[in-house]
């Protein structure tokens, strides 16, 4: 908005672009009361695109397919033996340092067999058959990716893309499988997610039990979903909670992570944490990415006053507080938002907005204030921050807010 010609700039011209934006953008949604965070309505479009080419086709036995992704995986794994002088053969297979692999890449089809299962899966109605191998198809390929020198991410970016292809085929089962099989088959689902190569990856677990959101829309299956996230907390505590492995040692200074440490999990390097350590980020992601998940539950439930009294009360996690000030936008409560944003800026001075882009929020929380003033014409407070804004000889909108001044001015 900053780069807006002159001419087109009104004195209502913030308010008019958010509320496009958000009319218009990620808050749209023609199915439930307001935006959703992890749920998409074009999971529901894809399966429902998918559905002409499902039919009552068997799928392979689960120990068939069991093999048919375990081989190339093992294959890949000997060939790299070969050339990888610390290699060492067990009973079980290859041991080998990570750090000593070559880069994983998807063109060494080590990951064919899944192909295989996972596309012979998606085209059968046979729910619990074919969703069984799906779980088995994800177990395998999170535990191959969990081993192998995926520097480039293409392991990662391949399980991501399997965990999409899941939630739209789990969505296909909420909407024409019977509430019994779609219990047992979100059941399957929901193991796999509280698995530990899945536990140690907290945003593609809850990505993986946001398969439920699909069941959450209709009042016989909603139970379903929540079941699966209370068994999924439940997980979490006994992962948090189990036992110090052989070796560590435990103590007061057993996690020496800090709360900053954990808010910036980004810096920091995995090899260098102990198992307690690896285990303390996993729950922090967790915590986080779960109120998205329950967020949407609420939302696609129907109860959209508890999911905006939730969104209110997590507003220091930045996705909440964007989508709750999308609402209020949506909804023109201007004064509302305008506390909102004293809320958030009282809490959090430094905030940032992750779901509005940056050329519709130049200022962050402050443009979201300017266009709350705007609606309710409070022309004597848009002075004052455009003045403000002038002052700072480092603003790239000099000319543009100088516009704004004169125009408010002459009101």
């Amino acid at each position: 908005m900053g780069n807006a010609s002159h001419e087109h700039v009104d004195a209502r011209h913030e308010a008019e672009e958010l509320g496009d934006y958000v009319d218009n953008g990620w808050l749209r949604s023609g199915e439930f009361d307001g935006p959703t965070i992890l749920w998409n309505q074009l999971i529901r479009k894809a399966s429902e695109q998918d559905a002409e080419n499902r039919n009552d086709a068997p799928v392979a036995p689960l120990s068939d397919a069991d093999n048919v992704i375990s081989m190339p995986m093992q294959w890949y794994f000997d060939s790299i033996a070969a050339i990888v002088p610390t290699a060492e053969r067990t009973e079980t297979g290859v041991e080998m340092p990570r750090a000593d692999m070559p880069t994983f890449h998807l063109d060494s089809q080590a990951l064919s067999g899944v192909d295989a299962v996972v596309g012979n899966a998606m085209v059968s109605n046979r729910w619990l058959d074919a969703v069984g191998n799906l779980a088995k198809a994800l177990e395998m390929t999170a535990k191959f990716v969990g081993n192998v020198a995926d520097r480039d991410n293409e392991g990662f970016d391949y399980l991501k893309d399997l965990i999409q292809n899941v939630r739209v085929y789990m969505d296909a089962v909420a909407c024409n499988a019977d509430p019994m099989t779609g219990e047992q088959a979100l059941r399957m689902i929901t193991t796999v997610a509280c698995s530990d190569d899945f536990r140690l990856n907290a945003m593609q677990m809850v990505e993986l039990l946001s398969c439920g959101l699909s069941f959450a829309q209709w009042d016989d299956t909603r139970m379903f979903a929540y079941d699966a996230l209370t068994n999924a907390i439940a997980s979490m505590d006994d992962f948090t909670n189990r036992p110090i492995p052989a070796g560590e040692q435990a103590g007061a200074d057993d996690v020496r992570l800090s709360v900053a440490d954990l808010d910036n999990l980004a810096s920091l390097d995995p090899s260098l944490l102990t198992e307690r350590e690896l285990v303390a980020t996993a729950r922090h992601r967790f915590d986080h990415a779960v109120q998205f998940l329950r967020h949407d539950l609420m939302r696609i439930s129907g109860d959209a006053a508890a999911a905006d009294a939730f969104l209110r009360e997590h507003h220091a996690t930045e996705p909440l507080a964007d989508t709750y000030a999308a609402r209020l936008i949506a909804a023109e409560r201007w004064n509302e938002l305008i506390d909102f944003v004293d809320l958030v800026e009282r809490d959090n001075p430094n905030q940032t907005m992750v779901m509005f882009s940056e050329d519709v929020v130049p200022y962050e929380w402050e443009t979201l204030r300017e266009a709350a003033l705007e609606a309710l014409g409070r022309g004597d407070e848009l002075v004052a921050m455009y003045r403000k804004r002038l002052e700072d000889g480092y603003d790239p909108n000099t000319e543009l807010n100088q516009y704004k001044l004169d125009l408010w001015l002459n009101r």
